[in-house]
Formats: C-alpha cells, structure tokens, sequence
C-alpha cells in the first residue's frame, strides 16, 4: 500500500493505493491539527476501509508549507521509512521549461505528470480548485507553463464580500447561461464565464505553440464545470493523487 497526500489550499485529500483500488479520505485544510489528531484521522479511515496492508511508503504534495511538516511526521510514525516532499529535486520525468521552475506549483507538477504519463502526448491540465489553472505539458514531457486565475469558491467569496447587494450562491451550474434571477445571474457567471475562460486560454494557447493538446480536468470543482464545457475532455478526479503515484515509484529505490 502507498500513501499519498495532496495537501491543498482548501481540503487534504489522503489516497490509499491498494491492489483492489484507490481510496481517498478527505479532510479540511484548516483548521491545523496536531500530528496526533492527523494519524487518528489515518488511522481511522485505514479500519473504516478495512485496510490491513502496512504502508510500503507516503508521498506528499503541499502548497500550504505550514502543513508539509505536520503531515510528514504524523504519517513517518506509520511506517519507518521517511515520506518523499515533492519538489524540484524529486525526479518526475518532466522537463521544466519555465522561468523559475522552483516555483511551479507541486499540486501541477503531479497533475502534469499524470496526465502525460496516461495519454502520451501533449496536454493541457484544467485543475478547477480553489485556484483554477492551467498547466501544458508538450511533447517529450516538456512542461511549457500555463495559466492561474481565482476559483469559482474565490470569485463566489468575493463577490459577496466586495459589493453591497450581491450574495454567496450554492456553487452548482444553473439550467441555462441566461439567468433569470441574481443567483442564476451568479451561477452562469462563475460557472460558464470560468469555463469559456478556460476554453480561450487553451485555443490561444493552441495557437502559440502550433499543435493540439488533449484536455484533462481536475480538481474539487472539476466535475461541476466538466457538466458545461464544449471542447473535448477526460474528467479525472483524483489526477494529483495519481501522478503522486508514479512520482513515488520513480523515487522510491533513488
């Protein structure tokens, strides 16, 4: 069994590679809770799961740093082998064709790695989280770089904060792209304004680099936007956690 934790900037999702399958727990972001309390959490859903298979190894993907330490040495004391950190030095297959690449997001990292480990061949990743992003990968596993903009939960949030009539909404796509009332005004907004966003972005993209990507979408809010998207795409909702996966196998003799 192998444990991999995506630790994002709203939830932690907990995935469980077994034989029979994947399992995934998830858990707020925040609050920050002890060591203890986190492997309790572990520790329950691996009964909850009848997961009985020691852990061979733990990889862990944070954008919260805060929490990166927390959650290794709350999942070290599972097992006695130390948890891989991705980050730059961790071996992907990717090449990083980007100014910074330190900087590239490791929630990205796995997802481009996934998605181009599936397909073989060039790929536009669409992750609808609390960021939504883009991120490209060519041919010959270059990683090309992509696009971030506020997640459909941000522009919700700040909607009802920054003006003085409007409200949160429930974050589900309206009936139809003509609202008839604010929050279907709301809803179209966020849900076919960030989609034909991203539809843009990947044709002007297209159009830059000369040559066609296959689209993957990811993400917490992936399946709600996938309902309203035109162009062509594979919905695959645990993406991180699996390119986590192959990460882990590519590093786990170095």
């Amino acid at each position: 069994m192998l444990i991999a934790i995506d630790i994002g900037n709203s939830s932690v999702s907990i995935g469980f590679f077994m034989p029979k399958g994947l399992f995934v727990q998830k858990v707020d972001t925040h609050p920050l809770l002890s060591q203890g309390e986190y492997l309790a959490l572990i520790n329950k859903f691996i009964r909850e799961k009848n997961i009985d298979k020691t852990a061979e190894g733990i990889i862990i993907s944070s954008v919260v740093p805060g929490h990166t330490r927390v959650f290794q040495k709350a999942t070290e004391r599972l097992i006695s082998r130390r948890a891989i950190i991705l980050n730059r030095e961790t071996k992907t297959g990717l090449t990083l064709d980007v100014r910074n690449p330190e900087k590239v997001g490791p929630d990205r990292i796995a997802n481009a790695v996934a998605a181009y480990e599936l397909y073989k061949c060039p790929v536009a990743v669409a992750d609808f989280g609390t960021a939504t992003t883009v991120s490209v990968v060519g041919r010959g596993a270059v990683f090309l770089g992509g696009t971030i903009m506020p997640g459909i939960g941000l522009m919700n949030e700040s909607l009802a904060r920054g003006t003085s009539l409007l409200f949160q909404v429930p974050l589900r796509p309206p009936g139809s792209a003509l609202g008839k009332n604010t929050t279907a005004n709301i809803q179209s907004g966020l849900f076919y304004g960030t989609a034909g966003a991203v539809e843009k972005i990947i044709g002007k993209i297209e159009e830059e680099i000369g040559f066609r990507l296959k689209i993957v979408v990811t993400g917490g809010y992936g399946a709600l936007v996938s309902s309203v998207l035109k162009k062509r795409h594979k919905l695959k909702p645990y993406l991180t956690l699996e390119g986590l996966e192959i990460i882990y196998k590519r590093n786990a003799d170095a």
